[in-house]
């Protein structure tokens, strides 16, 4: 059954068209995107090799669902925002931070402090702030590290377990993973979901908190997430990030949102009834949210039909059957500040001479003695097993269970009768750029870079994950 053109749902075709070739023609390398309007799924594109089912680290999007558990904790009479945190942890707190001081991001740290203080959960108590508590936002992930830290504490679970049954399997969230920090999920980021998953969120956050019936998101609490309460007008950031932050949401031009590295998106406009989730890849994210705007714009205020445009809508179809990141990202900038090879990978990567490569119109890459094929036609998916993960591990990760590689590989011969290849890394907003001369070492360049720590090993997933996904 043929699905309803946008039309029917207020949308014009030809405003996602547009957003599509901006998106594209921007260098923005989208991954994947779905619009829902009052809850109904209207679009869904994925950019080859990304898949809308297969789940990618969405960074900060993950403090978002941080939040939503804490709420679900007030909900349940267990934990209330005025609690301090010191009492709760069993550690020294003598500045008197509380769960609010955490959401809001306002513990008074100055920005070189919690650059200092790091995930040091102790340390971060202890540091007497350069501002009074609550006078002052400063962006603190090591903060939303702490709300991690809270709900183990006093649920006894990690935070995806408490998750699950309140949040995740209500959203249809199937295969979720939460990087780990020590014995806890990290909170600050780490998760690891589809876009469809956090088209839900989105879907969720612009409803009051519902999602297909179930309350996955307390009402009353939804409402104390959205209120900007840390002012962050002085931000030296673009518009959008200078509108106020709430309980690790921020306020928009347009509704409000969570909001994750690079270009991970779950945008909600309640008094449109809209609802977006994205994935891309971008050091420009203003430009992201830009496009976005205009197709708010567009899209009208309400679902009310428009006349059908079948031209419009047909060329929408096929567009999206057809999507691929491969034209789009060739020739586009890499990453300014370049990675030294050994630390962005612990073990070489060589192009293996023609009569060696074993792929016929194509080439080999061996990945510390693995073999990697590479096509210059399509995108090739290999699951590498990465033992290296201890020795290039950031402080902000623990160990990984049978830890792997999941890389998405195509390829382009050069007029100097080089090779670069494209690794995609589908579990992550990453790519990096390999290129080199059949026979010899391939230098890596990030297109953009992990953060914390530029390295692969960073983008590992347990195996069982990535056979769950894949």
């Amino acid at each position: 059954m043929t699905a309803p053109a946008p039309e029917a749902h207020g949308i014009p075709s030809t405003a996602v068209l547009d957003l599509l070739d901006t998106l594209e023609g921007s260098g923005l390398d989208p991954h994947g995107l779905v619009v829902a309007r009052d809850g109904v799924p209207v679009v869904e594109a994925a950019w080859a090799p990304h898949d809308a089912r297969v789940p990618g680290l969405v960074y900060s999007v993950s403090k978002t669902f941080t939040a939503i558990a804490v709420g679900h904790l007030v909900a349940e009479g267990r934990l209330a925002v005025d609690d301090r945190v010191g009492p709760l942890l069993g550690l020294p707190d003598p500045t008197g931070l509380t769960v609010e001081h955490l959401l809001t991001m306002s513990t008074g740290h100055s920005a070189e402090q919690v650059e200092e203080i790091g995930f040091d959960l102790p340390r971060l108590l202890a540091t007497p702030p350069a501002h009074a508590p609550g006078t002052r936002f400063v962006y603190s992930s090591p903060a939303t590290r702490a709300l991690s830290a809270v709900v183990t504490a006093v649920t006894g679970e990690r935070l995806l377990d408490y998750l699950r049954p309140r949040v995740l399997d209500p959203l249809g969230v199937e295969h979720p993973w939460w990087v780990p920090i020590d014995d806890l999920d990290q909170g600050f980021s780490g998760l690891h979901a589809t876009t469809r998953d956090v088209s839900r969120l989105a879907v969720a956050l612009a409803d009051g908190g519902r999602y297909g019936g179930v309350q996955v998101v307390p009402s009353a609490w939804l409402a104390e997430m959205r209120v900007p309460r840390s002012d962050t007008s002085a931000s030296d950031e673009a518009a959008d990030w200078r509108l106020g932050y709430g309980y690790q949401v921020w306020s928009s031009r347009y509704g409000f949102r969570a909001d994750g590295a690079y270009g991970q998106f779950a945008l909600a406009v309640p008094e449109r009834g809209l609802a977006v989730g994205y994935r891309g890849a971008t050091r420009d994210t203003p430009a992201v949210l830009e496009a976005f705007w205009a197709f708010v714009e567009r899209a009208g205020t309400d679902a009310t039909p428009l006349p059908p445009d079948p031209a419009a809508a047909g060329r929408l179809a096929a567009r999206v059957a057809a999507l691929d990141a491969w034209p789009a990202i060739l020739d586009r900038p890499l990453d300014p500040e370049p990675t030294p090879q050994d630390v962005l990978s612990p073990v070489p990567w060589t192009l293996l001479a023609a009569g060696d490569a074993g792929s016929p119109g194509g080439w080999t890459v061996d990945v510390g003695g693995q073999r990697v094929p590479v096509s210059p036609d399509a995108w090739t998916t290999s699951v590498l097993p990465w033992p290296h993960a201890e020795a290039g591990s950031p402080a902000t990760a623990g160990p990984v269970a049978d830890p792997v590689l999941v890389l998405s590989t195509r390829g382009r011969a050069l007029p100097d009768d080089s090779v670069e290849v494209h690794v995609v890394v589908p579990t992550s907003p990453h790519r990096l750029v390999a290129t080199g001369r059949p026979g010899g070492r391939l230098t890596l360049a990030w297109h953009t870079t992990p953060l914390w720590h530029p390295s692969l090993t960073t983008l590992v997933v347990p195996a069982a994950h990535a056979a769950s996904v894949l």
